[in-house]
């Protein structure tokens, strides 16, 4: 008979099993270790979760009252964004501009003739220059395409080159500046990419160029009158511009000082005689003197319409003088002085001012020394602006030096003017606030969900996601009577409550009078527990009447430095960032329990993992024992059947 005994199997008995719910027995004591560490693994998350809702609190408070709070930020309206946008930084103070855009500044778009398809560039060095940048590069020979592409590769940050199929079997190619301002001229350079402009029929012979006026030094003196004479004669060609460079000075006024009376006429002795003794005196002459009336004051003139253009016989003016000692162009089309111009007139009607010339000219624009643009779309010009009645030129459309901490975008030029507010960004100061406020009323739900069994609180949050939802539902109550977390309920509803100074302390000091409170928008018909929790609600419409009116007192409600010392110490954001900072510090409260829960975490692990050895063996002991069992009852059970067999021989 077979000496092999399995557990179980040959004794009948199911030891396993046996052995399994004896184990089961056994590990009751583990399954509590690892439901407390779970537990305590949960709390865990849950104080982390709680100290990232109190930061983020804490984050969106600093921004209230933080150096950079959003009532430090400033935004710039246009009342009319087709001419002119701009742009404002925290440098930027508040203020009203009347700006008008004259001319807006372009750049080189030069346009070639129709050419056909097989047109080729011709191979060599190709050199362009824009503004005091030059650029050169060697080029194979090819067509339009090719010399395009190679433009673009070696030139794209100055020069941008596109072909344009024009006609079914013809092409143009454009050929176009990356700068703008009027000192931003292509040229194309003498050689190969001269060669090509013009055969391409890209620029052309210019027919005029620039025309220094010759003339003396010339200042004028108040009271003067002269003539700069033109020999020969300037004929306009449609393109020519007058353009006179000058300077007014402002003469220091002499304090005036009234004449004294006359004296009058100096009458002689009416004379006398004597007779008999006696001396007859004449009468003294009689002058009948006018009254003497003391002069009035020199009268002051300022007459900035200065210079004069003759030309054909005829006499037009130039625009007048800008009031003011920078220096200053004034120019104007040929065109618009009669086409022709012989001499300049000048006449100083001024008292005080005195007028410094130093250049006059007459010039093509668009010239290019000897060569201008044949086919210009655009053409290098500054723009030009007019802001509270002063004229700027720039060589930009973006223009960042003009307003501290704007920069203007012009868009077109307009005869209209363009009403330019530096104004606080109202809407980020609101967005912040309401960001604020949102993190607090998420802390008060928390704190409410975790502090309480009353499941209406979760229902009532009707901004909580489907799994933040589930959650909220898992901790209801958790640490219900925590004593920590109802005082920090309740304390952050204080801060929200507490009157603050500010500039209008009497008129300005609570949250509440300017929409925010726990009853913003009332009760209505009945009570509303929602509203009874420390939720707080924003009225808009009131906000944005508190912003139009007391920004300043509204940025005090939430920090405001009171001693002086440039920091600020009171406020509701600042006291929400000052009470919640000793929870969420490095050792601070909530840092203390995770960390208590942190060595309770080890430890249970710790036990577990002892435990769970502990079982091992336990289990490694039943097995054995029942095994033995299994082999005794299996001895026992031959011996027995070897027993039966012999009495059954025997009988």
């Amino acid at each position: 008979m077979s000496d092999i005994t399995i557990p179980g199997v040959n004794s009948g008995l199911n030891t396993d099993k046996i052995v399994s719910k004896l184990m089961e027995l056994e590990r009751i004591p583990l399954n509590r270790k690892e439901d407390e560490l779970k537990e305590f693994e949960n709390e865990k998350v849950i104080w982390q979760d709680l100290t990232k809702i109190i930061s983020k609190l804490q984050d969106t408070a600093k921004k209230l009252y933080g150096a950079e709070n959003p009532f430090g930020e400033r935004v710039a309206e246009s009342s009319d964004e087709d001419i002119l946008t701009a742009t404002a930084n925290r440098s930027a103070i508040e203020e009203e501009k009347k700006i008008k855009v004259l001319k807006t500044a372009s750049a080189d778009r030069f346009l070639s003739d129709s050419l056909s398809e097989d047109f080729d560039a011709p191979a060599g060095s190709y050199e362009f220059e824009v503004g005091d940048k030059e650029v050169s590069f060697n080029f194979r020979g090819g067509s339009l395409s090719r010399l395009a592409k190679r433009i673009n590769s070696r030139a794209g940050d100055l020069l941008r080159a596109q072909v344009i199929k024009d006609t079914s079997d013809t092409n143009v190619i454009l050929i176009e500046s990356q700068k703008q301002g009027a000192e931003n001229k292509l040229i194309f350079k003498e050689g190969t990419s001269l060669d090509f402009a013009v055969s391409a029929g890209i620029i052309k012979q210019s027919d005029s160029s620039l025309r220094p006026v010759a003339f003396d030094s010339e200042t004028i003196s108040p009271g003067a009158e002269g003539s700069i004479p033109l020999s020969p004669p300037a004929e306009d060609n449609g393109q020519l511009i007058v353009e006179i460079s000058l300077k007014v000075n402002d003469l220091e006024q002499q304090k005036w000082v009234p004449p004294t009376p006359p004296p009058g006429p100096d009458s002689p002795s009416p004379g006398s005689l004597s007779f008999s003794g006696i001396e007859i005196r004449n009468n003294d002459s009689l002058v009948d003197l006018p009254v003497w009336r003391q002069p009035q004051p020199p009268e002051k003139v300022e007459d900035m319409e200065v210079f004069f253009a003759e030309g054909g016989g005829r006499r037009r003016g130039f625009p007048a003088l800008k009031n003011t000692e920078s220096e200053q162009k004034i120019s104007i089309p040929l065109s618009d002085l009669g086409g022709r111009l012989d001499s300049i007139e000048f006449t100083n009607r001024n008292t005080y001012k005195e007028i410094s010339i130093s250049d006059i000219k007459v010039f093509d624009p668009n010239a290019r020394g000897e060569w201008k643009a044949a086919r210009a779309i655009s053409e290098a010009s500054d723009s030009k602006i007019e802001i509270d009645g002063i004229e700027i030129t720039r060589n930009s459309n973006a223009i960042d030096d003009l307003i501290p901490g704007v920069t203007l975008n012009l868009k077109e030029s307009s005869d209209d003017t363009v009403t330019l507010k530096i104004e606080p960004d109202r809407e980020m100061i609101k967005d912040t606030i309401i960001n604020f406020i949102g993190s607090y009323n998420r802390l008060q739900a928390n704190l409410g969900i975790l502090t309480s069994n009353d499941g209406a609180i979760i229902s009532e949050l009707d901004y909580f996601t489907e799994d933040e939802t589930k959650t909220a539902r898992e901790r209801l109550g958790h640490f219900q009577g925590d004593s920590t977390l109802i005082q920090m309920k309740t304390r952050f509803q204080r801060i929200m409550m507490n009157p603050y100074t500010t500039e209008s302390d009497v008129d300005l000091r609570m949250l509440s009078q300017i929409g925010i409170s726990t009853n913003s928008t009332g009760f209505g018909g009945g009570v509303n527990n929602a509203k009874l929790r420390g939720y707080i609600e924003i009225n808009e419409d009131k906000l944005d009447q508190a912003l139009d009116t007391n920004i300043q007192a509204v940025k005090e409600l939430f920090g405001r430095d009171t001693d002086g010392d440039l920091i600020v110490d009171t406020g509701a954001a600042f006291k929400t960032q000052e009470y919640s900072q000793p929870y969420t510090g490095t050792n601070g409260i909530i840092s203390y329990r995770i960390s208590s829960l942190d060595s309770r975490i080890t430890r249970t692990e710790r036990d577990i993992s002892n435990y769970e050895l502990k079982l091992a063996d336990k289990e490694a002991e039943l097995k054995n024992k029942y095994a033995i069992m299994e082999g005794n009852l299996n001895s026992m059970r031959q011996s027995s059947n070897a027993l039966n067999n012999l009495n059954n021989n025997n009988n």
